[in-house]
């Protein structure tokens, strides 16, 4: 399993550079993971799972998100235009997302968040979002990307269930060992259809 871990990171960072060549890094480890927590962005290792474990929290106790930190122009990859345009990019990220993921999605920037629901209507939570205020640097984005996806939760009436028994770790542990693969997998075909569709125009 470990080994298995260690081809997965190392595939996933090979992959994760030529995507990032390619369009925004949001958008195609998204793919395959629950959070997307760029590089550049300097967080404690301790928060950064905290946030991951909320999210996966969230998700196994009916209240289905993703969510994304974007804390510069460079974590835009080739869409900077939509920096620090957080609802445009939301909807952006939505419908790049679509083949694979067609439900809710939080894009927090440091002027703001951003939230894409494909065919509903956003604005119960951005009305919920705007009572949130976003710290400074990273882990003011951080705590903010938190306090929202609990707000979110809470305005659909769903209480996140935290795991916090030793098992509860080892399946979580086991689950990203299972996205990572899996985001492995899914980056490469989605690199190699856009290739293709290239050279196709071509």
């Amino acid at each position: 399993m470990k080994r298995l871990l260690l081809v997965a990171i190392a595939l996933f960072c090979v992959l994760g550079g030529t995507a990032r060549a390619d369009g925004d890094p949001a958008s195609d480890y998204l793919l395959g993971t629950q959070v997307f927590i760029p590089f550049d962005l300097k967080l404690p290792k301790a928060s950064q799972q905290e946030l991951t474990s909320l999210v996966h929290d969230a998700n196994t106790s009916g209240y289905t998100i993703r969510v994304a930190l974007v804390g510069s122009a460079y974590d835009m990859g080739s869409v900077t235009s939509l920096w620090r345009k957080p609802k445009p990019y939301a909807k952006f990220l939505g419908t790049e997302l679509a083949f694979v993921y067609k439900n809710r999605l939080l894009v927090v920037m440091p002027n703001g968040f951003g939230f894409n629901r494909p065919g509903h209507s956003a604005t119960k939570e951005y009305a919920a979002l705007a009572k949130i205020k976003i710290g400074s640097g990273a882990m003011g984005m951080l705590t903010a990307a938190e306090t929202g996806v609990q707000q979110l939760a809470a305005s659909s009436g769903v209480k996140i269930k935290r795991s916090s028994d030793s098992s509860g770790g080892r399946s979580m542990a086991h689950d990203r060992v299972v996205i990572i693969i899996a985001a492995v997998a899914l980056l490469a075909v989605a690199i190699a259809l856009r290739l293709f569709l290239r050279r196709k125009r071509t």
